[in-house]
């Protein structure tokens, strides 16, 4: 009896330290896993978000609660899309108030703001656009569009209450920008639309940074708003790294694909670190 009583108590040791040797294995990864963030918190640029017209900040909510997790600090000004020199300056004041470096992001018009809004400025590492207009000095959307499919939501377009601005008539809000999304996030989607000025669709470019920044680029393949011959373009010019997102529509970036676009904002992250 003494011999088995031994056995089973070194079985129980045994089996008390491999389960001592996991947990601890287990704090270890934890600890790791939270000190990386919090480098990537401390030491990781701030990701200032960009929406588009006829859009708002909440537009980025998933792309942005991601980013939080992996540890990124974000910013999402509101544009008054009033005018292009007004949101420029929105972004511009915005990374004015936060120190370190930043990475900026641009959906659709946002794209057009954040190439205006970085021209000069050292605190700017890198730009990623997803379905956006990336325009050179002295073009303007009108312009950049020529030659490509228009956008189905121009010929849904009323005056808004707060005249001059327009909106797109909510019943083809969804049709034109998020076809691939199910009635409830369309909805969700349509309900985010703001009031937009027509004059930022003919405001000439200012000087375009992505001459001097780096460049990454996500391809809306079934984009109704932004023809996706035209993003593939824009993003060849600038030299981008580009990545198409086959099925999205004009918010698939934002979507169901902002898992990947939010690995594409962090190979910006990584390729840009000094």
């Amino acid at each position: 009896m003494n011999g088995l009583t031994q056995t089973v108590t070194v079985d129980r040791r045994g089996r008390l330290l491999a389960f001592g040797t996991l947990i601890a294995a287990v704090l270890m990864l934890f600890v790791f896993s939270t000190s990386a963030s919090a480098r990537a918190a401390e030491s990781g640029p701030t990701i200032v978000l960009v929406h588009g017209a006829f859009a708002s900040p909440a537009g980025w909510d998933g792309v942005a609660a991601a980013l939080h997790k992996d540890g990124y600090q974000t910013a999402t000004p509101a544009l008054g899309l009033s005018s292009v020199s007004d949101d420029v300056a929105i972004v511009r004041s915005t990374l004015d108030s936060i120190p370190g470096d930043k990475i900026l992001v641009g959906h659709s018009y946002g794209g057009f703001v954040i190439t205006n809004a970085a021209s000069g400025r050292s605190d700017v590492s890198g730009l990623v656009y997803t379905a956006a207009y990336v325009p050179e000095s002295g073009e303007t959307i009108n312009s950049l569009s020529v030659g490509y499919a228009p956008g189905a939501f121009l010929a849904h377009l009323v005056l808004a209450p707060a005249l001059p601005l327009v909106i797109v008539e909510p019943q083809f809000y969804a049709e034109d920008f998020a076809q691939d999304l199910n009635p409830k996030l369309g909805a969700e989607i349509t309900a985010q639309q703001r009031p937009t000025s027509l004059g930022l669709f003919v405001t000439p470019s200012g000087p375009a940074a992505w001459h001097a920044l780096p460049s990454w680029y996500a391809v809306s393949g079934h984009d109704r708003a932004i023809d996706p011959a035209l993003q593939r373009f824009m993003a060849q010019r600038a030299g981008s790294t580009t990545v198409e997102f086959a099925a999205a529509s004009h918010v698939g970036g934002l979507t169901h694909y902002a898992a990947r676009f939010v690995k594409l904002i962090e190979q910006a992250i990584d390729a840009t670190a000094t």
